[in-house]
C-alpha cells in the first residue's frame, strides 16, 4: 500500500495517498492507494496508486510522500531510500459469514530508485487494484472452519512499480510475479498492469486496470483474470481524504459469466506527515454475471469491511 485511501475511498485514497501496499484501488482503500498501496487518492487512499494501497503504489489507503504535509497527495512511487508500510484488517460481513474470514494484510515498498519501488504485498489494493477487503487471504485469523483455507495461503505479490509520468496526470508501471494459492497446487503467474491518478484541484481520479496471467496449473482453472478498478476521492480537508470506487473483474475465460462489479466507500485520515488510517465498506458484488440456470448471490449478499493503517518513513 503506499499512500492514504480508503477503500472505497481507500482505494480513491490510496491513489490520492497510496500506502507502501498499499497498496494513490491514491495496487489496488491502501489500497485504499499506492505508494504502499493502500487507497490512493491518492489514498486508492482510497482503499490506489501508492496508489491506496497498494496498492505499495496503490494498494490500501495510506499516507505517502517524502515530507509532506499531513493530506498532502503522495507520490505514486516511494521515494528512493524510503520504504512504506502498510496494514489492513479485512473482515467478511456477508451474510450469515461475519468475520468468516478475519485476516491481517500487510504490504511493503521500498524505493530502489528515484522512480523505481518493488514489495512484497498482500492487500486486494496492492494486487488487484480494488480496495475490497474481506475475502481472506494475507494471516488468515478466523480457522479452517471460518473461512480459512490455511493460516497463510495467498495471494502474494512481489510487485514493482516504475513511474512512467509525473504532474497533475501520474502514470506508473506496475507488476510482477503473483502466487495465488501456496498450497498444493501452487497456482502461480504474473500481474502486468497500469496505476494512474488524475488531480483535479481537490478531486484525484485513480485507476488501475490491470491483467493477471496464470503460469502454472492452467488445467485447474489458474488462467488469466482481468481487473479494471476507478475511483474518484475528494480531499474534505487537508487531513481528510474520502471517496467511492467501483469498476469491472472477472476470468477472461467465461468473461460474460464470471464477472463482477463491486461498489466501495471509503475514507483515509492523515494523523501526521508519516501515518494515515482509514476504513472502507465493499460491496463485493453489486452486479455481475453467472451461468445459465444459476442464481448469482443478490447485491448486497456479498460484503466487506476494510481497516487501514499507513507508515512511511
Amino acid at each position: 500500500m503506499k499512500g492514504i485511501v480508503a477503500i472505497v475511498g481507500l482505494s480513491t485514497l490510496c491513489l490520492a495517498a497510496p500506502a507502501a501496499s498499499a497498496q494513490d484501488e491514491d495496487e489496488d482503500m491502501a489500497d485504499p492507494c499506492e505508494g504502499g498501496e493502500v487507497m490512493e487518492g491518492d489514498a486508492e487512499a482510497a482503499p490506489e496508486d501508492g496508489e491506496a494501497s497498494g496498492d505499495t503504489a496503490e494498494s490500501a489507503p495510506t499516507a505517502e510522500g517524502d515530507g509532506a504535509a499531513a493530506g498532502d497527495a503522495p507520490p505514486m512511487i516511494t521515494p528512493k531510500g524510503k520504504i512504506a508500510v502498510d496494514v489492513a484488517v479485512g473482515v467478511n460481513l456477508s451474510s450469515d459469514a461475519v468475520a468468516k474470514p478475519l485476516s491481517i494484510l500487510p504490504d511493503v515498498f521500498y524505493g530502489v530508485a528515484d522512480k523505481l519501488e518493488v514489495g512484497l504485498a498482500h492487500s486486494a489494493y496492492a494486487i488487484e487494484g480494488f480496495w475490497g477487503e474481506g475475502r481472506g487471504g494475507g494471516l488468515c485469523l478466523s480457522g479452517e472452519d471460518n473461512g480459512c483455507a490455511k493460516a497463510y495461503d495467498g495471494p502474494i505479490g512481489l510487485l514493482a512499480r516504475f513511474g512512467l509520468m509525473a504532474g497533475d496526470l501520474e502514470l506508473a508501471a506496475d507488476g510482477g510475479v503473483v502466487i495465488r494459492h501456496l498450497s498444493d497446487p501452487m497456482m502461480a503467474g504474473i500481474k502486468v498492469g497500469v496505476r494512474g491518478r488524475k488531480m483535479m484541484d481537490k478531486l484525484a481520479i485513480l485507476f488501475a486496470p490491470n491483467i493477471y496471467i496464470g503460469l502454472t496449473e492452467r488445467d485447474a482453472g489458474n488462467k488469466e483474470y482481468l481487473a479494471v478498478p476507478v475511483g474518484v476521492m475528494y480531499a474534505v480537508n487537508a487531513q481528510l481524504r474520502a471517496g467511492v470506487q467501483t469498476g469491472i473483474q472477472g476470468p477472461l475465460d467465461g468473461f460474460g459469466d464470471g464477472f463482477a462489479i463491486p461498489i466501495s466507500l471509503g475514507a483515509m485520515y492523515g494523523i501526521n506527515d508519516k501515518m494515515s488510517a482509514g476504513a472502507s465498506f465493499t460491496l463485493h458484488r453489486v452486479t455481475g454475471g453467472s451461468p445459465e440456470g444459476v442464481e448469482g448471490p443478490g447485491a448486497a449478499d456479498l460484503r466487506g469491511l476494510g481497516l487501514y493503517f499507513s507508515w512511511h518513513n
